[in-house]
């Protein structure tokens, strides 16, 4: 599966990065810019992300104001409902106001405060269906 790290965190991008490498290709972005550009890239080659970790702190444009531009970006594009990258929201806040958000404006799949662990984005990874059940990194 294409899977999109939003992190500017070189730890966590890491962390992510070895995680999911055996499900597939990882692409790392630091900020919310470089990740649309990253998406649209992927939307215009046919190769969308599957899977997208965000990051709601980061330089620049943050965490939300990236996931709700995308999702514009995959309506523009014609993205069906279904085929929209999946989004797991990651943070060091626990802020409702922007779970909230994540999950309703951006519609995210799934919200993991941080420190991130191992077990934790596999068992999302086998609730979203992404991963068999049997399976760990």
């Amino acid at each position: 599966m294409r899977t999109l790290i939003v992190e500017d965190t070189l730890i966590n991008q890491e962390f992510l990065r070895m995680i999911m490498e055996p499900w597939g290709t990882c692409v790392v972005s630091e900020t919310g810019e470089d990740a649309l550009r990253q998406v649209r890239a992927a939307l215009e080659a046919h190769s969308p992300f599957k899977l997208i970790f965000m990051d709601i702190m980061l330089p620049g444009m943050d965490g939300l104001q990236t996931l709700e531009s995308i999702r514009a970006l995959e309506r523009e594009t014609g993205v069906s409902q279904e085929d929209e990258a999946r989004v797991i929201v990651t943070t060091a806040l626990d802020d409702d106001m922007a779970a909230t958000r994540a999950y309703f404006q951006g519609q995210a799949v799934s919200y993991i405060t941080k420190p991130i662990r191992q077990e934790k984005i596999e068992e999302e990874l086998r609730r979203l269906a992404l991963i068999h059940p049997a399976e760990t990194a």
